[in-house]
């Protein structure tokens, strides 16, 4: 496998709403009917889908819920085979009284984020890594059946990077460490195509406030990429034999203007993705 850093990745907006919306469904103001979320046009192709989000929220709920007369089309089995949300709606970690996104309590504290005496984010990388591995298992035994594999999509949103002394992210080193290493060390990362993102860069803190810096930083967030060596093989070949640049696809991007309707497209392309003969 390989990995690519998109330096010039751009924000479309200043907080989630707009970021996510490009990145999701491809529209910041939807003007399709019943608009779906990424994840249910991989499950509409045969991909297990699941999403975990550390937050508290239903993203498609939050967004699409109000663009059908029954919800159940956009945000229940219509969309994902599994989901883990409802713990962390727990009023240790997200109060149920007051302000939930306060300075010292809920998902946008400054404060380390724990449950149950577990840092929240190690929640869900347990779940993340049980999922995998028994999506895994059993793509291993179809695969010596020789029968049809369905793959998988998974998305998982953190907010540690979301509050103002830019110290909480650091609690998640060694679990993210952690869970890198396993996917490598598996194999996985041969078959499937891993994106980290942010949405949107630093909108709190003294940074944003006062430095021209800041205000910067905001504007260009993370994005890497880690792709298959077949995938990044045929992306050479398909643009010697098809493109106008003699450039390598993947490491251009890494100088390229590119926005979350980009990461809409990579996501599109990739559920609809066929199984091409690479020589």
């Amino acid at each position: 496998h390989r990995l690519f850093e998109l330096y010039r990745y751009h924000s479309v907006g200043f907080s989630s709403d707009n970021n996510t919306k490009a990145a999701y469904i491809g529209e910041i103001y939807p003007s399709r009917s019943n608009p779906l979320p990424i994840w249910a046009h991989y499950r509409d192709r045969g991909y297990v889908t699941a999403r975990v989000e550390t937050g508290c929220d239903d993203w498609a709920e939050l967004y699409l819920g109000g663009k059908y007369k029954s919800k159940e089309y956009s945000v229940g089995n219509r969309s994902l085979d599994y989901e883990l949300t409802s713990p962390f709606c727990l009023p240790e970690y997200y109060p149920n009284v007051g302000n939930a996104f306060g300075n010292f309590k809920g998902p946008y504290s400054l404060t380390a984020r724990c449950l149950y005496g577990r840092y929240v984010h190690d929640w869900a990388f347990d779940y993340l890594s049980q999922l995998r591995g028994e999506l895994r298992a059993h793509r291993a035994k179809q695969l010596a059946q020789q029968k049809d594999v369905r793959p998988y999509m998974i998305s998982a949103t953190f907010l540690e990077g979301h509050e103002g002394s830019g110290e909480v992210l650091r609690t998640v080193d060694d679990s993210l460490a952690a869970f890198l290493e396993s996917m490598r060390d598996s194999g996985e990362l041969n078959d499937t195509v891993l994106i980290m993102a942010a949405d949107h860069g630093l909108h709190m803190g003294l940074n944003f406030a006062f430095l021209q810096s800041g205000r910067i930083e905001h504007q260009n967030p993370f994005l890497v990429m880690s792709v298959p060596e077949w995938l990044h093989e045929f992306s050479e070949k398909y643009q010697a034999k098809h493109g106008s640049e003699r450039v390598s696809p993947f490491a251009a991007n890494e100088q390229r203007l590119v926005t979350p309707f980009e990461t809409h497209h990579t996501f599109r392309v990739l559920a609809d993705w066929p199984e091409f003969e690479t020589n």
